[in-house]
């Protein structure tokens, strides 16, 4: 909107439609989007600090002759204007001080200048009792005849400011009739020189006596404002301290996932901050269709086993209840008892008989139940009390979501567990199966063997050579069934994982010397590369022991006589956000093929071998990677045939 007019213009129409006992309402319709918006247009309009465009004096007085039926309103409104003084203080104060119709014309564009910015007005000619002046008007405004009669009524009547009688002008060119400007000749009466003369002498004291009481009106304004605007600061600290309470609840109630400890907390931030008496809570059953009670608080005695299984059905639009949660609009009764409550609702069955407040709790858009509350106060709960409980509603609604997620999910976490429990059973029994398969070929295997010999020992007991071989084959396939029995033993039995904080440099130290007689025997040097700053680890020692045992016993086993075994140990690279020890065995010997390498994990499957007759038991690889999943870590390998192996053992330093 332009700023182009003073509203002391409108505060005049305004006046004049009180005098012509016209609703100012009746004039104010859809006059400019930044009026229509406005709190008070009347009192923005009446304000003559404020300015607006020609625009709005136009339609304003448009409207003014429409309901009044006289087309003459812009001229009389002018005259009125100046009969009560309402052209401005300093405008009147400033004619008035001119005390002759010549010094105010000489000053006219001065005084225009302080009131409008839609013209310029000239003083083309002044002689004796005659002049001539000219409004220039600027185009690119929204103007009408009405402006012209306005300012016209004003030239003619200015001069009873201080007692004179009116001008008498004649417009002899006109702006809205196809002339560049309006031009008026105006004629100052002979007898208005006695009324310069006594307004002369009085001028100074009738300016001073008006100041005055203009200062004594505006001191009574600015006090009003003063305690107005105390009065809204005051308002504004107590919102904000309500603000910061609703912040800090949201704060605590969102944090608390359990359903129950969040009903209770919720219940007692209700109670201090909007002063209830009582409160229910009722969630929405999707299936059944219906709300049900989950929480109260406040009763006299214990909420009735009755009252805890209600249910009312959501097509029961008389409930209350039932309304606010289809509507998602809240219900407040200020007295329940005179109320529109039906005599059997709950509200009123339990004993609500204060002012009611009914809420919905809403999240995405979804009403998940409804919070109904009776305040302490019996004269009813005052307004600020209950906005704040409608914006605690909404944080509510979130906890109270949020929480049964959680619930749901823990549930759902509870049956996940199940269904794994009863998977690892089922893997178990297919893998002991599957097992017991394979053991029964390896232990028949050397026993047909056994039997064999057997069969033929009566017959060739003399046959010292029979004799030997039968013995050192029955001794190497016992010794071999016996291993595999052991192995499987260790595999299957039941004993818990013992975590502890460890050092795992002092237990490759421990391994190192358990190995040493064979590494020594086979002159295999062994480099230890240890990263000192590695902290101790959260793991079963035991079982982290038979690991690097496993390794390194296949390492030595590989490796040539007169090779070399290094081990690398480094700590976790938080750089890289990776919190894993590193542990490798790396080593020279004949490596493994590159087919055998997808299967090296595998129960039973062994490279280990004595010319055609297998040495090892195939279950120290799988066992160890077992032991290293305990831990929440991997196990990989890198080989490549006649250049060596590359074993990696990445290992958690927390705990998983």
């Amino acid at each position: 909107m332009k700023r182009e007019v003073s509203c002391i213009n409108t505060l005049a129409i305004f006046c004049y439609a009180k005098a012509c006992h016209i609703s100012p309402d009746i004039l104010l319709d859809d006059l400019d989007p930044e009026i229509d918006q406005s709190a008070d247009p009347v009192g923005f309009l009446s304000d003559p600090k404020n300015w607006v465009s020609t625009g709005i004096i136009v339609m304003l007085l448009k409207r003014l002759k429409t309901v009044l039926g006289n087309e003459n309103v812009a001229f009389e409104l002018g005259r009125f204007a100046i009969e009560n003084g309402l052209i401005g203080h300093t405008r009147m104060m400033l004619i008035k001080g001119f005390w002759s119709y010549k010094k105010a014309l000489k000053n006219a564009q001065s005084i225009n200048d302080q009131y409008s910015r839609s013209k310029d007005l000239e003083l083309v000619e002044l002689k004796g009792n005659k002049a001539v002046v000219r409004l220039h008007w600027y185009p690119q405004q929204i103007l009408s005849k009405d402006l012209c009669l306005y300012n016209q009524s004003i030239l003619i009547y200015f001069p009873t400011i201080w007692g004179g009688r009116p001008l008498e002008v004649n417009e002899k060119h006109c702006y809205f009739e196809g002339a560049p400007y309006c031009e008026f000749h105006l004629r100052y009466p002979l007898w208005n020189r006695f009324h310069e003369i006594y307004s002369r002498i009085f001028t100074s004291k009738t300016i001073l006596a008006a100041t005055i009481k203009e200062m004594e009106r505006d001191k009574a304004l600015i006090q009003r404002q003063y305690d107005e605007v105390n009065r809204l600061h005051a308002g504004l600290n107590q919102k904000v301290e309500q603000l910061l309470a609703v912040q800090e609840t949201g704060k605590a109630i969102l944090s608390i996932l359990n359903l129950e400890q969040l009903l209770s907390v919720i219940m007692d931030l209700l109670g201090s901050l909007c002063r209830i008496r009582r409160a229910i809570i009722m969630l929405v059953n999707e299936k059944k269709g219906c709300l049900e009670y989950i929480y109260g608080r406040g009763f006299d005695g214990e909420v009735s086993e009755g009252f805890r299984e209600y249910r009312v059905s959501l097509h029961r639009i008389g409930n209350a209840l039932v309304r606010v949660a289809n509507s998602g609009q809240s219900e407040y009764f200020e007295d329940a008892v005179k109320s529109n409550l039906q005599k059997e609702d709950i509200l009123l069955r339990i004993g609500m008989k204060t002012s009611v407040h009914v809420v919905p709790l809403i999240t995405k858009a979804r009403v998940i139940g409804v919070i109904a509350t009776d305040s302490v106060e019996t004269e009813g709960a005052q307004r600020d009390r209950r906005e704040t409980f409608e914006i605690l509603a909404q944080q509510i609604a979130i906890a109270i979501e949020n929480a049964r997620l959680y619930r749901r999910l823990q549930e759902q976490v509870a049956e996940l567990k199940q269904s794994h429990l009863e998977l690892r059973r089922a893997e178990k029994f297919s893998f002991l199966a599957n097992l017991a398969d394979k053991l029964a070929y390896e232990i028949q295997t050397p026993m047909t063997e056994i039997e064999s010999f057997i069969q033929q020992l009566p017959e060739r007991f003399y046959d010292e050579d029979f004799r030997n071989d039968f013995y050192q084959k029955a001794l190497e396939k016992t010794n071999r069934v016996n291993n595999l029995i052991l192995e499987l033993l260790d595999l299957i039995k039941t004993k818990e994982s013992q975590f502890e904080w460890s050092d795992i440099h002092g237990l490759v130290e421990k391994v190192l010397l358990i190995v040493s007689p064979q590494s020594n025997a086979k002159k295999i040097e062994i480099i230890r590369r240890f990263d000192p700053d590695i902290p101790y680890v959260w793991m079963d020692p035991d079982k982290m022991k038979q690991v690097v045992l496993c390794i390194l016993s296949n390492a030595i086993d590989f490796t040539p006589e007169g090779g070399r075994i290094e081990i690398f140990m480094s700590g976790p690279d938080h750089a890289n956000d990776q919190n894993y020890i590193h542990i490798e065995i790396k080593d020279n010997g004949i490596g493994i093929p590159e087919s055998h390498i997808p299967r090296i994990f595998d129960p039973f499957f062994t490279t280990k071998m004595n010319g055609n007759i297998q040495e090892g038991t195939g279950l120290g690889l799988f066992i160890a990677l077992q032991n290293i999943q305990d831990h929440g870590g991997t196990l990989e390998v890198q080989s490549v045939e006649k250049m060596g192996s590359f074993f990696t053992v990445m290992l958690p330093v927390k705990k998983p």
